[in-house]
């Protein structure tokens, strides 16, 4: 597509408008010289001749060779192109007045007739390598407003997807200030949920984050969890360490606390119960989580979220960490340990 007075042309159908003028304008000049049926016959062969030498050159030689830094083909396919088309006029015209203009005598040689053709041809060949470099500066600019329009389409969906999150953040603010006045509660639970999804659009999107906020993040899942069972749930949480400064990557934890309300909680029961236990040392941090087996069955294969969680360890630390999954006395242990980079 080529813009034409701010429309958008399809270039096929460009040249042949294009084309069929220069033929028009060509076969009118003949008539000044011969009678019509010869104009427009002389006129339509030799348009036809360039129109070979221009497609040929422009859609074919060029990409094929030129492009392709084969140059020295490309110079000799140009070569044989443009002999092949003066050879093919010359014949064409020495058949023509041949057979229907035998009477007239034409002193012109053979060679000269090629020569006289072959000058016009070059110039045409000429103006098709201007033709495919203006094709190209189109086409590249056409490229180039494809890309903005798709960024601006990017950015604006970029700031659709700001403003949803801040607009459900305000929305929650404001519930939180009416429950907080008529149930504290309710307030407390809004408040942890804010968190949690402040955690997954601006937190979580970060490549390193502070153990602290990951925790929080844990925690605060863990209450809105609880807020479910029927039955309190047993919860032993145990931090070792010094855990300020410390950076990880985040949402390492997550599938291992949420697999044990996926698979390790039984709703009917009193016992449910969840230990989880960090442990920060000099050059390495341990995550170690523990709950009951009430489905001995269900916990045999590792589940979609724990083989996430393997696939993105050795993404990030290839073969630095441990992630441990055993059954044992009817509980179920997963150990996460990943070094810690000053």
């Amino acid at each position: 597509m080529i813009k034409v007075f701010s429309k958008d042309v399809p270039v096929n159908q460009l040249q042949l408008v294009i084309w069929l003028f220069i033929t028009a304008i060509t076969s009118f000049s003949y008539f000044m010289y011969a009678e019509p049926i010869r104009s427009l016959v002389f006129g339509f062969m030799n348009i036809f001749s360039y129109f070979i030498i221009v497609n040929v050159n422009v859609y074919y030689l060029i990409p094929r060779f030129y492009k392709r830094n084969r140059k020295l083909l490309y110079l000799t396919s140009v070569l044989l192109l443009l002999l092949t088309v003066c050879w093919a006029r010359v014949a064409f015209r020495s058949y023509f007045y041949a057979m229907f203009y035998p009477q007239e005598q034409d002193t012109s040689t053979s060679m000269e007739v090629f020569v006289a053709l072959l000058i016009p041809s070059i110039l045409v060949y000429i103006i098709s390598c201007i033709l495919r470099v203006a094709l190209d500066y189109f086409v590249l600019h056409r490229e180039q407003e494809r890309l903005k329009q798709h960024s601006a389409e990017m950015e604006l969906k970029l700031l659709k997807a700001q403003v949803q999150p801040h607009f459900l953040f305000n929305t929650l603010n404001n519930i939180y200030y009416v429950a907080q006045q008529q149930s504290p509660e309710t307030a407390a639970l809004l408040s942890k949920l804010s968190n949690i999804m402040r955690y997954f659009v601006d937190t979580g999107q970060q490549q390193f984050i502070q153990l602290n906020e990951e925790l929080n993040f844990i925690y605060d899942y863990i209450d809105l969890e609880k807020m479910r069972m029927r039955y309190p749930l047993q919860t032993t949480i145990r931090e070792k360490g010094i855990i300020n400064g410390i950076k990880v990557p985040p949402m390492l934890i997550i599938p291992l606390v949420e697999n044990v309300f996926k698979h390790g909680i039984d709703k009917r029961s009193k016992t449910n119960e969840l230990f989880l236990h960090i442990n920060v040392e000099v050059e390495s941090l341990s995550i170690d989580v523990r709950n009951r087996i009430f489905r001995p069955s269900v916990n045999k294969t590792m589940g979609v979220g724990l083989q996430n969680l393997r696939s993105r360890l050795q993404l990030l630390y290839k073969d630095q960490f441990r992630l441990d999954i055993v059954e044992k006395d009817n509980y179920y242990f997963a150990t996460l340990n990943i070094p810690l980079y000053t």
